[in-house]
């Protein structure tokens, strides 16, 4: 370095505020020549060759023949000594067009300069084009350009490599690090790191790398599944792995599995009492405690909730009932009430009634037959037809081959709720093939009477006949011929006999 004016003097001042010991500069007695305290260098000369300068800050007047170099300290002071010695470094003066500035500062980075000058440091305030910054610990690496500005990496190959940590290469005119087998780059895009086979497995619960490839392995209470991926969970009730007590049972949970009291049972002291759900009145009208559970039942008139076990719904068991929870709505003189299912509400002026809906005439319920009732209705089939599991489509019934007749099935009368769990007894009722049976049957019964009666009438003819003979001839004579084995004579007449 040159120290030629004030201006180079404070700069070095800068740069030796934090140093220790003894530096040189660039300034230098040529072999052979003696020390001149009467001129401004001495006799010494710069490395340039030149004797010019406008300033000078020597520390003492020795005078000498052999060959010494200058050396400064904190102080700025100049001093000579043979160059042979060893002092903690040189100071170094280049000129450059442009130069980068050093990057902000970042509290959580820590960033080290690289010279082109063979030198490096955080600290540096400015650097010369070829130098190079690496961030820690991300691993960017900028580069400063000839423009004075800094460049992502990688850069040109053929500078320092690009600042790739392996291969530079240049792919359509763009330089890329490349990255030896087995690893790959970061996203620093200039380093590289090991392949973690196991960032791009699918294992559920636990990756092993194997090889150049990856196992995957459960947790505890967990199987492999076959797909070599996933976990599925051991249930260890199914299994018998776990022993309970008699009033308990095994729940299996993630992974394990523990004992609890059955359901309507608490664990007190160690043992499974009855819990009394009705203390908690979980019932709207009555509750009965059971062993394990609770059963709910309604007032009169009212049933359980289909939906809500525990709540209960009036009843209406005709045409029309006065609604109910009737509520006044806000800001309005109208009522805001309730209707039985299968009944819709009917403002009057007298009140609020529910009124039941008709489903029969809307024709969309049933298949074939459709009977009304209170809040609800009936599905019925015609004969040969019979009601299938839905309660409301008809199918044909199934005839008996060979036998002459056709078995006819009494038509049961299904009942169908649209919303209610309100269940009424359906009967059997007298379709028209059983009307037409039961004639037939009358039919068939008289003429057998019939029948009887004149196979009677005749029979007391013939008895009446044969009573007639027998009373005549008590008064009339009766003529008894004795019959021998000689030729038969036949007789005219009675009175020929009488002759003989």
């Amino acid at each position: 370095m040159t120290v030629r004016s004030t201006v180079v003097n404070d700069a070095m001042a800068t740069l030796m505020a934090n140093e220790h010991g003894d530096f040189w500069i660039g300034l230098q007695l040529p072999e052979g020549q003696c020390t001149n305290n009467d001129i401004t260098l001495r006799g010494y000369e710069w490395v340039t060759r030149d004797e010019s300068t406008r300033f000078s800050n020597w520390k003492g007047n020795d005078s000498t023949c052999t060959q010494q170099c200058v050396s400064v300290s904190s102080d700025l002071t100049w001093e000579e000594r043979p160059c042979q010695n060893k002092l903690a470094g040189f100071l170094c003066e280049y000129n450059f067009n442009k130069t980068c500035k050093a990057l902000p500062a970042n509290t959580d980075l820590s960033i080290l300069y690289s010279t082109p000058l063979g030198f490096q440091g955080a600290d540096l305030r400015s650097l010369p084009p070829g130098s190079t910054a690496t961030c820690s610990p991300s691993g960017f690496k900028v580069f400063c350009s000839s423009k004075g500005d800094w460049m992502e990496g990688p850069w040109d190959c053929q500078i320092d490599n690009g600042g790739c940590e392996h291969q530079c290469q240049m792919n359509n005119s763009q330089p890329q690090c490349i990255c030896p087998p087995g690893s790959q780059l970061k996203d620093n895009k200039v380093t590289c790191t090991e392949i973690d086979i196991c960032s791009i497995a699918t294992c559920e619960h636990i990756c092993v790398p194997h090889n150049d490839n990856y196992l995957c392995i459960c947790q505890d209470g967990y199987d492999l599944d076959p797909d070599g991926k996933r976990c599925r969970d051991i249930d260890e009730c199914i299994n018998k792995q776990v022993v309970c007590r008699q009033d308990q049972v095994c729940v299996n949970t993630p992974g394990s599995s523990e004992c609890k009291c059955k359901p309507g049972f608490k664990e007190v002291d160690g043992k499974c009492e009855d819990l009394d759900e009705c203390s908690s009145s979980p019932c709207e009208h009555n509750c009965i405690n059971v062993l394990g559970s609770y059963q709910c039942s309604c007032f009169k008139g009212y049933s359980q909730d289909s939906k809500y076990h525990q709540k209960c719904k009036p009843l209406c068991f005709d045409i029309e009932c006065p609604a109910v929870h009737c509520v006044e709505k806000t800001n309005s003189s109208l009522m805001d009430c309730d209707c039985y299912d299968g009944f819709i509400l009917d403002t009057r002026e007298n009140g609020y009634f529910c009124v039941d809906i008709n489903e029969c005439e809307m024709g969309t319920y049933c298949d074939q037959l459709c009977d009304n009732s209170f809040g609800s209705y009936t599905c019925n089939c015609h004969d040969g037809y019979s009601i299938d599991s839905d309660g409301y489509s008809c199918v044909p019934e199934d005839t008996e081959e060979g036998s002459g007749t056709t078995g006819v099935t009494p038509v049961i009368r299904v009942l169908v709720t649209p919303t209610s769990n309100y269940t009424v007894e359906g009967g059997t009722i007298l379709t028209s093939g059983a009307l037409l049976g039961i004639i037939i049957c009358i039919v068939v019964v008289i003429l057998v009477l019939v029948f009887l009666v004149h196979h009677f009438l005749k029979q007391r003819a013939k008895w009446d006949a044969s009573s007639d003979f027998k009373s005549s001839g008590a008064e009339e004579d009766v003529c008894l011929q004795q019959v021998s084995t000689s030729k038969y004579v036949k007789h005219s007449s009675f009175n020929d006999i009488l002759k003989t």
